[in-house]
């Protein structure tokens, strides 16, 4: 029988010892932390109009680092008392090595004593670039092989990957200390850029690369190359000079003369994004890249670059990823500095609002702003907008610390050694909150399902359907104020269709996972949640490879089912159920509200769930931080499991074991949760309960199984 949890086990002790020698014995002390921070955050702080806000603070060099916080005077940093400094109105902003999310913090539970919380441990590993997901210490990844284990360090070929996590996309940024090695490390010398070879004209030239799948990139150079000789053909047999000539004499051949044509335009900035990622450090001399393709090595080197720069594009080489190839590497690293002050703000100053709930005029008239920003009714009456408070709680800490731009960040961190980041922090002065904050607030979710088909994506010969939306689903965090609802976010998020299900008979059909309608609730919050694989999960979806004591081994895939950033559940979740009534308990029907590291469900036009909402990491951390300082809540901390379950996956039998469901609050009054029908399109106007067969599967005789949780299977008493 194969088991890695004592590997894995082992891994998280050795994390832990590292951990707490990088950051100290901080249980206690995030305990503190969120303490001060509730209870410091809910007044807002009065603007300094016409002054250097650092000046009203007395330097206090002297001060042991525990006590230290620094201002910006006059373009010069000075060192201050932090108490002072929230005495006089000021917000402290870590920039520890230590800081996580409010939801990560070892928060007090019923008897004052902080509870500790298992993930918190593997979350500073990663943002710290000190080890996997597994607990192990990080090593560089394999050429082509991103994300796995390979020669240590010192072994490693100049310019071959270096051991970074970049998860940013997946909701953990990475620390100060980090990004103080990203900007050292890209600093000029001598004045000069160690990318300035590369020719970013050509890049800027061309805003998309077709970027086939690599199995599918011969095949799709010998279709170019066709295309290209027949277009050739029909041109000299026009008798036309150019290609544009016979799009012009002959229409129906345009889309085939812009396909060539974009592949002609492409040519020439290919070598230009290869030397980019070469001189990045993200494709390896040692891979085994074939120049002009892309391959596997090309591809991994695209989405490490895609992962460090939290662009949202998958493994292609779309608008924003030619974009930013096209940036020097400080101004890239300037960008992740600001999305990391950013986030670090946003949870000291316990703010949600975002422009999310703006309107966009989709044909303004001259003069009118092409945004508008959403309204609400003040105290007096009067209409006040909804501001955008993550941009100016970011806005107002990047300029009140002097990191305006590349160089001053680059001072910044030459002035501060990698130690000083065990204790640095940065006392801001914040714009005043709006005034229907408070301590506890009457919050409220609603759930947009947008438009909705019922129909299989499939008619009966196996074509595929068109299935367009044009409404996607949308969640909406509001608060109940002076007789109003106020929206405060509005985010994208997804609901569940057609998806593969695994039957009694060992054969995947389709089977709709729809997401329930009408009014639920959140009780419980849960912080590095576990998924718990039904039997009908495909088998192949358990195991994973990985490179293990220096070979490749088969292993439980832990990070399909958590606790941790890949998981099906994310790195935080809300349990939407039906209250129970009368000593009744919950009905829970297994449909979350969590963060996803499938980012792409949530923008592709196609995305779907199996029935879950999803939410981009990053801002479910957000959000449920947000809840939990704004609502009464109890903190339970790392509810044990014991779960274990073998299965077999080939030759061998896997052994899983989860001894934790996550951390968890109790929410009392529960947070109350709306989800609309939609717009139901199509067909077909309610679900279909049973399997579906899937195109050019070959199914064995006999009668189709009956899903056990289907209405046939009760109806008739059976199912699989």
């Amino acid at each position: 029988m194969r088991s890695d949890f004592d590997f894995r086990r082992r891994g998280h002790v050795l994390l832990a010892a590292l951990v707490l020698a990088l950051a100290g014995c901080e249980g206690a002390q995030a305990a503190q932390v969120a303490q001060t921070a509730r209870a410091g955050q809910t007044e807002p702080r009065p603007p300094v109009a016409g002054v250097d806000p650092g000046a009203v603070l007395a330097a206090r060099p002297e001060l042991p680092p525990e006590k230290r916080a620094i201002v910006m005077v006059g373009g010069q940093e000075r060192i201050v008392d932090a108490e002072e400094a929230v005495r006089a109105g000021f917000t402290l902003v870590s920039l520890r090595e230590d800081w996580t999310p409010y939801i990560f913090l070892e928060l007090p539970g019923a008897d004052g004593r902080p509870l500790p919380n298992r993930y918190r441990t593997i979350y500073l590993g990663l943002a710290t670039d000190t080890a996997d997901s597994d607990g192990q210490p990080l090593s560089p990844p394999d050429s082509g092989k991103a994300g796995h284990r390979s020669k240590p360090a010192k072994q490693r070929l100049p310019g071959s990957p270096a051991p970074h996590n970049f998860l940013e996309v997946y909701g953990i940024p990475p620390t100060l200390s980090v990004l103080r090695a990203r900007f050292l490390e890209d600093a000029p010398e001598n004045g000069a850029d160690r990318c300035a070879d590369v020719d970013v004209d050509k890049i800027l030239a061309v805003p998309v690369i077709p970027t086939p799948e690599p199995k599918e990139e011969k095949r799709a150079r010998a279709k170019l190359a066709a295309l290209r000789r027949q277009l050739e053909t029909k041109r000299r047999a026009a008798r036309v000079a150019t290609l544009d000539e016979l799009a012009a004499a002959q229409p129906k051949l345009a889309n085939d003369v812009e396909a060539v044509k974009r592949a002609d335009l492409a040519a020439p900035a290919w070598p230009e994004v290869e030397k980019r990622l070469r001189c990045e450090g993200l494709l390896s001399p040692a891979a085994r890249h074939t120049p002009g393709s892309f391959d596997e090595p090309m591809r991994e080197a695209v989405i490490r670059f895609q992962r460090k720069h939290k662009i949202y594009e998958g493994a292609a080489l779309r608008k924003q990823t030619m974009a930013t190839l096209a940036r020097p590497l400080l101004e890239g690293d300037q960008a992740a500095l600001e999305r990391v002050l950013t986030e670090r703000a946003v949870s000291a100053a316990d703010v949600l609002e975002d422009g999310t709930t703006d309107r966009t005029v989709s044909r303004p008239k001259e003069g009118e702003p092409r945004t508008v920003p959403a309204t609400y009714k003040g105290a007096r009456g009067e209409p006040a907008p909804i501001r955008n408070l993550v941009e100016e709680v970011s806005r107002a800490t990047i300029e009140q610390l002097g990191l305006t731009s590349p160089e001053a960040s680059l001072a910044f961190f030459r002035r501060h050694p990698a130690a000083d980041f065990q204790w640095l922090r940065a006392a801001v002065k914040l714009p005043p909150r709006p005034e229907y904050y408070s301590p506890e607030m009457d919050l409220s979710i609603e759930i947009d399902r947008g438009d909705v088909f019922y129909d299989p994506p499939y008619d009966e010969k196996g074509k595929h359907l068109d299935q367009s939306r044009k409404h996607y689903p949308k969640l909406t965090v509001r608060v109940r104020w002076n007789g109003q609802l106020i929206p405060l976010v509005r985010w994208r998020t997804t609901i569940g269709g057609w998806r593969s299900d695994l039957a009694s008979n060992g054969y995947e059909y389709f089977r709709y996972k729809g997401s329930d309608v009408g009014p639920r609730a959140w009780r419980h919050i849960v912080a590095g949640p576990v998924w718990i694989a039904p039997t009908s999960t495909p088998i192949r979806t358990l195991v994973k490879s990985k490179r293990v004591n220096g070979s490749w081994q088969t292993v439980v895939n832990y990070d399909e089912v958590g606790p941790g950033f890949l998981s099906a559940y994310g790195l935080v979740a809300a349990y939407n159920v039906v209250p129970g009534k009368e000593g009744k308990p919950d009905w829970d029907n297994g449909i979350r509200v969590h963060g996803s590291s499938e980012f792409r469900s949530m923008f592709d036009p196609d995305g779907y769930s199996h029935g879950c909402h999803r939410l981009v990491n990053h801002l479910a951390e957000r959000m449920y931080s947000f809840i939990l300082q704004h609502h009464k809540v109890s903190v339970e901390g790392d509810q044990t499991l014991g779960f274990a379950r073998q299965f077999l996956w080939k030759e061998d039998v896997y052994e899983m074991r989860l001894p934790t469901r996550g951390y968890r609050f109790v929410l009392d009054p529960p947070i109350p949760v709306m989800v609309t029908e939609g717009n139901i399109l199509g067909t077909l106007k309610k679900p279909v309960t049973t399997y579906v067969l899937k195109p050019g599967v070959q199914y064995p005789p006999g009668p189709m199984p009956v899903p056990r949780d289907s209405p046939e299977a009760r109806a008739g008493g059976g199912g699989e």
